[in-house]
């Protein structure tokens, strides 16, 4: 996490998973966090590429970041679970 001279706080993520099925699903599980709409203080990106998801999270300050990050964490481990099943 390095926060740049616009007081924006960055984070990318690479996650890996075991097919880009799994990625793609857990990608969609992420999606209701990017239209939230208490997410005024920061704005998500995702990517996949075969396996890998990429994660951006830009916030304004600190609080936002780790509210972001959660949000996500949150919804890939509840679809990696789901999936598991």
């Amino acid at each position: 996490m390095s926060k740049q001279d616009n007081s924006l706080f960055n984070l990318c993520l690479e996650l890996s998973f075991p097919n880009e099925k799994n990625a793609e699903i857990a990608g969609k599980a992420i999606l209701p966090e990017l239209n939230a709409p208490h997410s005024r203080r920061s704005t998500t990106s995702i990517s996949i590429k075969n396996r890998i998801m990429s994660i951006n999270i830009k916030a304004k300050d600190a609080v936002a970041m780790r509210a972001a990050v959660n949000g996500c964490l949150n919804s890939i481990v509840l679809a990696e679970s789901i999936m598991e099943v």
